[in-house]
């Protein structure tokens, strides 16, 4: 296993608009129009946005607030540089990883931010156990599948509320 994690940083230019078709829109304040997930986005051309530049003002800033967490390019990385666009019969499967890989990476960011805590030497040890069991060497999307849908994200949230008591409480006003 690696303690070292994957880079969270979306990476677009990297990725194959991956949120743009896997995700779900519901029209509301967020987003102009209902999307089903597994439909691409009407303003998705190729890999770019259409209205990219005017999301907000177009009735999209659900799209300005999305981050992907590096699942997009991470997904894409598995594939070997293989795209849902390219290949039509990849969208099932690049999906199904992107949400998996979403799910690990939402854990890993968690457990990052757990390390301002002021954690025992126990819970440093067990922060970074979890981490490196998010982050095996061999990743691959059915290594990513058994990971989120295992006992581990259920671990690292049980791991993250024994932190609890060591987060400062804000007086009710």
């Amino acid at each position: 296993m690696s303690a070292h994690p994957p880079d969270l940083t979306p990476d677009c230019d990297a990725c194959a608009a991956l949120c743009c078709v896997a995700l779900a829109f519901d029209k509301g304040d967020a987003f102009a129009i209902d999307k089903p997930a597994g439909a691409p986005c009407p303003h998705l051309s190729h890999h770019s946005c259409t209205i990219h530049a005017a999301l907000p003002d177009k009735g999209f800033p659900g799209c300005v607030a999305y981050g992907c967490s590096g699942a997009g390019q991470r997904t894409i990385a598995l594939f070997d540089g293989q795209s849902w666009q390219d290949t039509p019969a990849l969208l099932a499967p690049q999906m199904d990883t992107f949400r998996h890989l979403r799910r690990l990476h939402d854990l890993i960011e968690l457990l990052t931010l757990a390390a301002g805590l002021p954690l025992t030497q126990e819970a440093k040890i067990k922060r970074l156990s979890l981490i490196a069991a998010l982050c095996p060497q061999d990743m691959t999307p059915t290594v990513a599948a058994t990971l989120a849908t295992g006992p581990l994200p259920g671990d690292v949230r049980a791991f993250l509320k024994s932190l609890a008591a060591l987060t400062p409480k804000t007086p009710a006003t």
